[in-house]
């Protein structure tokens, strides 16, 4: 009997010692392990980025749909302007016609002092500024200014990859999976192995279909990032086969954090970085940040937070603590919140706001760039005199 217990235990204990080799040394295992661990931990963390958010309805009822959006603004130290600014906001974008539009009521203190609308059509973007004496400006930035989206085909959800397990399986037995050695330290300072993974051309047609996408006829690149529990700390999808070193980032302990990094031509760059704060739990909390590197050397960011609040007729959100800042100097501050709803046959977004935009100036993006403090200076002080009345109190 003796002789049996000892034969099973050093069975069982063989076993335990093949499954942790292969779980410590297989690429293969270990990224199946990582994707059951996905499914069962990560995506029911409040941490998570998407937590609690229907990315399927997200992505197709908002980002890739026509939106109809109106709230109220606040604007305040800007600089060289010594009046707090606020006003009503109101607007609709559509992907579709690639255009958008804000108009704004604005008030300083009780004087209304007229609008500033804000309208945008592919990569170019106008300023029609009545209360600036009349000015109007449009900037043509070079850059597509409505990506679309994922179509989900389905909500990324534990029942999905439940659903999908035979194809999961066979999907990462299908593709190349390599341990490269580097290894990423988290913000807890955990340290996670990276896994380089290569998707070829024509595989894994389950998850272009949850996508909403046609299966790319070109290899796909990315790195996912794995502590010693199997834990995905951080995937990096390379997006170099659309702009040369361009990637998006996804990390924290359970993915908190998301990072679109974009250089930009003339050796400038654009990185844009969106961070979920999971101790909110009455609504989805996110701090985000701008940051735009000038080929002058100048560095202009926006830090914001975002509140989001889906509602029967659509979504509340709250964009609070606005700071436009060039060289970590501030420019102004702002807050705004409003209601977004989808809207169906909207009709073009620019007749609706009635403008007519086909005799704006349009002046080379570089232009302001590589002026922009006289740029500022000139608008600053034609609304300056548009409320010059206030001159008075100083």
């Amino acid at each position: 009997m003796k002789k049996k217990i000892g034969i099973t235990f050093i069975i069982v204990f063989a076993i335990a010692i093949l499954i942790k080799a292969e779980l410590d040394f297989n690429p293969t295992v270990r990224v199946l392990a990582s994707v059951i661990n996905f499914s069962e931990s990560t995506l029911n963390s409040p941490d998570y980025l998407a937590y609690n958010i229907d990315l399927k309805d997200l992505f197709r009822n908002y980002t890739n749909s026509d939106i109809r959006y109106s709230g109220n603004a606040y604007i305040k130290k800007v600089k060289g302007f010594p009046y707090s600014i606020s006003g009503s906001i109101k607007g609709e974008r559509s992907y579709e016609q690639k255009k958008f539009s804000c108009n704004s009521n604005l008030n300083v203190l009780v004087l209304n002092v007229g609008e500033l609308d804000i309208y945008a059509q592919d990569d170019t973007v106008y300023l029609v500024a009545p209360l600036l004496g009349d000015i109007s400006y449009g900037f043509d930035t070079g850059e597509d200014l409505f990506l679309k989206a994922p179509n989900l085909n389905n909500d990324i959800s534990r029942e999905w990859f439940h659903n999908n397990k035979r194809n999961i399986w066979n999907f990462v037995h299908s593709i190349e999976i390599e341990k490269t050695g580097e290894v990423y330290t988290d913000e807890d300072g955990t340290e996670a192995s990276e896994f380089k993974i290569i998707i070829p051309a024509g595989e894994g047609d389950f998850i272009w279909d949850l996508l909403g996408m046609k299966t790319p006829d070109h290899d796909i690149t990315c790195s996912l990032y794995l502590d010693k529990w199997n834990h995905t700390r951080k995937i990096v999808f390379d997006l170099s086969y659309k702009n040369d070193g361009e990637y998006l980032a996804i990390y924290g302990k359970n993915l908190s954090t998301m990072e679109f990094y974009a250089p930009l031509p003339d050796d400038e760059l654009a990185v844009v970085t969106i961070k979920r704060d999971g101790s909110t739990t009455y609504t989805n909390s996110f701090t985000d940040n701008l940051t735009y590197y000038a080929s002058n050397g100048d560095v202009y960011t926006i830090d914001c937070g975002v509140l989001l609040n889906f509602i029967d007729s659509g979504m509340k959100t709250e964009v609070t603590n606005i700071e436009v800042a060039k060289n970590e100097e501030v420019l102004g501050e702002g807050y705004m919140k409003g209601t977004l709803q989808t809207v169906e046959n909207m009709g073009d977004v620019f007749d609706n706001a009635g403008v007519d935009l086909s005799n704006v100036e349009v002046i080379d993006w570089d232009t302001i760039k590589n002026d922009t403090a006289s740029f500022v200076d000139d608008v600053i002080s034609k609304a300056r005199e548009n409320v010059d009345l206030f001159n008075l109190f100083n």
